[in-house]
């Protein structure tokens, strides 16, 4: 590789393993200037990687038509370095390369790089999608199914002239990840889900096309389809799958189970928790177990791993059963928890946090993020558990710092805003929190503030999506990742609107990007002068703005602003982008200056805040 890559990588993995000091090993203090040591060190990577970048790659890909060899070959080798199944180390700059390398072999008509440029574009956008689960948008489906598609479909065209063994080996991936395309809970999606994995499954078991290539891992191709079949289960769970589809993903989870059973076996080792689970909820469906068995034996496997344990295994024992568990108990009847339930999900939340805490930073940031999502849509909050609300910041606390300090920050500052707003301008709150009229704006500015403080705690809930573009890249975000980013306010809402203790805020959390005089921001179908929260999201988004001036919250991705250039924003776009009362505010030197001061205060208290949350999380 180029030195400018090896140099891009060196600096990709000093990022990626940054998430945050351990609170259990240092005082507070320590751990305040460690954590503000990290955010500056990853700023510096930031800047350095975005020039590279520029300088170097960007330059290339524009004329890659002229590339030599040696070029070609130094892009696939740093190419092949940014992606792999558990560490999406940089997917977006991944894409990139691979569609410029996939443009360049159809110009030179290369089949055989085609084939696998096609492979590898198909598999970025695949782990760009995962970004989004677990949820109904679907922004890369068509687009990975495509290029998978055209991959496979040379095995009907052009198989028998093939002769490099790897280009066979690309399109038996393709036709086999086409399945991945298809999103498994729709029937219709399903259906044609099913209809790939076993095609690929039959073509796969065929012994006539196995002797054109006898070198390539056939049964490693066959487990992984009867794998991907396993995921079915999600469909089962709707209840909507004939007869045909059971005894098909009952097959394949049998497959997988005897397989995991020789490994274990001959590895002396216990099997892995992931395909006990499989086949556990295949008997289910299939009627050979109660959902009481079933319950019973997902949450053995919670407990079925040491909490040493940091391998994937680990994290699907810790992280994705409970989310299973809490999945499978609305299956009860009346959707009402098995005895025992409440206090089930309490232990299995609290080795989570545990586990999650201790968790390394680094290769399995994004897929040990997506099983935190699986948990966190499925949550159920239990009498005696653990609130979402609390759940949802000790996630931040432990996987993204930088996002819980500014949403901190925001939150006090949120209520400062409120206290000076139901002072001042109480008429302006009119509608909040059942408010009648100025007079009991007045009489209730402590409850205002309280709803204003925990609103700033949850705005910015949705980009749990997002940490991995938040903790791992170190260079500028490209323009598709801005827009794909947008979608937090989206998620936001739906994750907080979905449970009892953060309803209340979801709109806070939609609205929080919406311009005040709604013609302009995001999201656009979002209607800001339709909802009584309306005051509330403008207090909440000016919060941010300031918060955003403390170095240490602010995007790696933009240059930090001032306090006083935020307010001036703030000002000057009062009455369009921002609530036309924060310019009454802001212009008041005494008010700018204690709300300056106070900011400042709050960096430290947002810093010990979350370093005895995460404390707290370790001790379990």
């Amino acid at each position: 590789m180029r030195p400018y890559q090896e140099e891009y990588l060196k600096l990709l993995k000093s990022v990626s393993e940054s998430v945050g000091p351990d609170a259990g090993s240092m005082d507070p203090e320590k751990f305040i200037a460690a954590a503000r040591d990290t955010v500056a060190e990853n700023r510096r990577a930031v800047e350095r990687g975005t020039r590279l970048l520029r300088e170097e790659l960007f330059p290339l890909l524009d004329d890659i038509l002229s590339a030599t060899d040696e070029e070609l070959s130094d892009l696939m080798e740093f190419s092949g370095k940014l992606m792999n199944i558990r560490a999406q180390s940089d997917v977006w700059l991944h894409y990139r390369i691979n569609l410029a390398l996939m443009d360049y072999a159809r110009h030179k008509n290369d089949r055989d790089m085609l084939i696998r440029e096609l492979y590898l574009v198909a598999m970025s956008l695949y782990n760009m999608e995962n970004m989004l689960s677990p949820n109904n948008i679907r922004l890369y489906s068509a687009r990975m199914r495509m290029y998978f598609t055209e991959a496979a479909s040379y095995f009907e065209t052009e198989y028998d002239s093939i002769t490099d063994p790897e280009t066979k080996g690309y399109i038996h991936r393709s036709m086999g990840n086409i399945a991945l395309s298809y999103e498994g809970t729709d029937p219709v999606r399903a259906k044609l889900k099913l209809e790939a994995v076993t095609r690929s499954i039959r073509i796969l078991s065929d012994p006539d096309i196995r002797a054109k290539t006898p070198g390539l891992p056939w049964d490693q191709y066959l487990y992984k389809s009867h794998q991907e079949r396993t995921t079915l289960l999600a469909f089962l769970r709707n209840g909507q799958a004939g007869p045909d589809t059971y005894a098909k993903v009952l097959e394949s989870a049998q497959i997988v189970e005897e397989r995991q059973l020789k490994a274990a076996r001959e590895r002396g080792e216990p099997l892995q928790p992931r395909w006990q689970y499989a086949y556990l909820a295949a008997m289910y469906h299939s009627g050979s177990i109660s959902i009481h068995e079933l319950l019973d034996g997902i949450y053995a496997l919670s407990r079925s791993r040491p909490e040493s344990d940091m391998s994937d295994q680990g994290m699907f024992a810790f992280v994705s059963v409970p989310a299973v568990y809490m999945e499978y108990s609305k299956f009860m009847p009346g959707g009402k928890l098995p005895e025992g339930g409440e206090l089930r999900i309490r232990r299995m939340t609290d080795r989570m946090l545990s586990w999650l805490i201790r968790a390394p930073a680094g290769e399995d940031n994004e897929y040990l993020m997506f099983c935190v999502r699986q948990v966190l849509y499925a949550y159920r909050e239990v009498e005696g558990g653990i609130p979402f609300s609390e759940l949802l910041l000790d996630v931040f606390a432990a996987r993204h710092p930088v996002s819980y300090v500014r949403m901190w920050i925001a939150s006090r500052v949120s209520g400062r805003l409120t206290a000076w707003v139901a002072e001042r301008r109480p008429n302006e709150l009119v509608g909040v929190c059942g408010t009648a009229d100025s007079e009991e704006v007045k009489a209730r500015k402590d409850e205002l503030v309280e709803f204003a403080t925990k609103a700033g705690q949850f705005y910015d809930a949705g980009m749990v999506h997002f940490f991995h573009l938040e903790n791992s890249a170190c260079r500028g975000l490209f323009e598709e990742e801005e827009d794909l980013m947008r979608l937090h306010a989206y998620f936001g809402y739906r994750l907080l609107n979905a449970h009892r203790s953060t309803a209340a805020y979801a709109e806070v959390a939609r609205g929080h990007h919406r311009f005040y005089n709604d013609r302009g921001g995001y999201p656009v179908d979002f209607d800001l002068s339709s909802t009584r929260l309306r005051p509330m999201i403008g207090i909440v988004t000016a919060a941010d703005e300031l918060a955003s001036s403390v170095e240490e919250t602010a995007s790696r991705y933009r240059p930090v602003r001032t306090f006083d250039k935020v307010t001036e924003e703030l000002i000057s776009g009062a009455g369009n982008k921002y609530a036309p009362f924060i310019r009454e505010l802001l212009n008041d030197a005494d008010s700018r200056e204690e709300l300056r001061l106070a900011i400042d205060d709050l960096r430290r208290e947002a810093f010990l805040d979350m370093y005895r949350r995460r404390e707290e999380m370790a001790k379990f």
